[in-house]
């Protein structure tokens, strides 16, 4: 078995030391990007803009990256999306060192640096998720994908997340930043170094015989895109609102409740990983955005802090039920060498749909404060709807039966 192959351990270990470093060294300033937008006289809807383009270039270049890792290999294309990933950091840098008088060009260059940052991420995220699916044992691939991508990674911002609150309530975001850029300039030093390729990908003579195509859309996909979408068009407009809507005065606060979430994300990672191993991806997406759904409903009427840490850790863990479901499923269901490619067309259909996220919320803002929430709470049923669609047997017969004529 190809999961079985010699060194696959090592490329499990290597990504979630990695990982680990990356989350780490982004807790020290990422999450308070935000409020640089904010204090540099962006109003919050068009910091909803600007995420919504983020998500354009993440989007958009994971196509690229998921074709790219079938064609060339999967480590190749890891490099190259986070060596841009690290580029666009110190573009912000640049921003806050050179044009610290003048907030236009500060705006300017850091909204440029992270869109940048973003190309980077959509670029190289296809290949690592397969590669890290890849490199898993069969029966453990939800567990070890959790394991890598979150668990691991989701312990030690617990205890930076409260260092760079400080350092931002301090005005010494630069500093969080350029001790980030330092971790990251590691990672990408251990994965040339350390990581196996997966998937050698096509040689220079089959890629001139060979014409990129774009893979088809069977009714698997379109379902899975479709329930995946609704849960990041909602995400993504809320990933900066939450902030907004805690409030400026209490940055400290927001960065206590990201901290103690942090560590429900740990632990749900490993919980969901092994749900999803054990029970399906169906029982899974089912139970886990139900309940999604209800929490996200409540948020806004947490009237202690207390509360809002409470709801909010809920929220957060629960959302980590679906973190695996869609590399698996599409492992699952495609051959290797179309398996990036296949990511990378999911991705980027989510990523481009996700995209109206933060313009819909912010129109959402409109008809009142809590309306986001409880748009995300429909968005998550009906999604639930969705993906019970996608896996029901018949619509897999149908795709196979379909594929071979």
């Amino acid at each position: 078995m190809e999961e079985e192959s010699r060194g696959i351990p090592r490329n499990v270990l290597v990504m979630s030391v990695g990982n680990t470093i990356t989350t780490s060294a982004n807790s020290l300033w990422i999450m308070f990007m935000p409020y640089l937008f904010a204090d540099v006289g962006i109003i919050p809807f068009y910091i909803g803009i600007i995420f919504t383009g983020l998500a354009v270039s993440r989007g958009t270049a994971s196509l690229v990256g998921g074709r790219a890792a079938d064609r060339m290999g999967r480590k190749q294309v890891i490099y190259i999306g986070y060596g841009n990933y690290i580029l666009g950091a110190l573009v912000i840098l640049f921003s806050l060192i050179f044009f610290s008088t003048n907030t236009n060009l500060t705006g300017l260059f850091a909204v440029i640096g992270y869109m940048w940052m973003m190309v980077g991420s959509g670029l190289q995220r296809p290949a690592s998720s397969m590669l890290l699916i890849e490199s898993s044992p069969q029966k453990r691939r939800g567990l070890s994908f959790m394991f890598a991508t979150r668990f691991l990674p989701s312990i030690p911002p617990a205890v930076l997340i409260l260092i760079g609150t400080s350092l931002y309530v301090n005005n010494q975001f630069w500093l969080g930043l350029s001790l980030g850029i330092a971790g990251l300039l590691v990672v990408l030093l251990l994965f040339i170094v350390f990581l196996q390729e997966t998937h050698i990908g096509a040689t220079q003579s089959q890629q001139k015989m060979r014409r990129p195509s774009i893979p088809r859309f069977d009714g698997f996909l379109i379902l899975l895109v479709a329930a995946f979408a609704l849960d990041g068009i909602s995400s993504s407009g809320l990933s900066w609102y939450v902030p907004i809507f805690i409030g400026r005065a209490n940055v400290d606060f927001y960065g206590v409740m990201i901290s103690v979430s942090t560590l429900v994300i740990a632990i749900s990672a490993l919980v969901s990983g092994g749900l999803v191993d054990r029970f399906g991806t169906k029982t899974a997406i089912l139970g886990g955005w139900s309940l999604l759904a209800v929490t996200v409903a409540l948020f806004p009427f947490g009237s202690t802090l207390l509360e809002i840490v409470i709801l909010y850790s809920i929220w957060a863990g629960l959302d980590m039920v679906d973190v695996s479901v869609p590399p698996l499923a599409i492992a699952e269901k495609y051959p290797k060498e179309m398996r990036a490619s296949i990511m990378g067309t999911y991705s980027m259909s989510v990523s481009l749909l996700s995209m109206v996220g933060p313009v819909l919320i912010s129109f959402g803002l409109l008809l009142g404060d809590n309306v986001p929430f409880y748009m995300k709470a429909v968005m998550n049923s009906v999604g639930v709807l969705f993906f019970i669609l996608a896996t029901r047997p018949s619509q897999i017969i149908d795709d196979d039966v379909s594929a071979r004529q």
